[in-house]
């Protein structure tokens, strides 16, 4: 039973980069759209998450169509991450104050889309390493 439930963690962890272009394209949409459609104003600060998307967008597509860029490309989605978590964390304080504006829900999408992005992939780091360390020990 407990390896039934690991398979769709597994699967997402072999196709990470597949994730990266997913959560990528979310972003760009969410920014573009923000951007696109605002409450009052045009601000270019709502094309944040379409940046962090395309840092996720780009190195995903390169780790999903060349094999041998995959880990460079991977860690560089990784950095993207954790600068959209740290932006994201930005719109917390808000959140707690109870004002929930579109830049303060844009941060907070964007706080649960990377945060989880780097979760997944110090996973995927992590069994990757696993994984060389096993086949370098057969």
């Amino acid at each position: 039973m407990a390896e039934e439930d690991a398979r769709p963690m597994q699967w997402i962890l072999g196709n990470m980069p597949l994730v990266a272009i997913f959560e990528g394209l979310i972003l760009i949409i969410m920014g573009v759209s923000f951007y696109i459609f605002p409450e009052g104003e045009s601000s270019p600060t709502a094309l944040i998450p379409a940046i962090i998307g395309a840092g996720l967008l780009i190195p995903g597509y390169l780790a999903y169509s060349n094999e041998s860029m995959k880990m460079h490309a991977m860690h560089a989605t990784a950095v993207f991450a954790l600068v959209g978590t740290l932006g994201g964390a930005m719109g917390l304080p808000d959140m707690i104050t109870g004002d929930f504006d579109r830049p303060t829900i844009a941060r907070f999408v964007l706080l649960i889309i990377c945060g989880e992005y780097m979760i997944l992939s110090i996973m995927s780091f992590r069994a990757a390493r696993i994984k060389r360390e096993q086949e370098a020990g057969n």
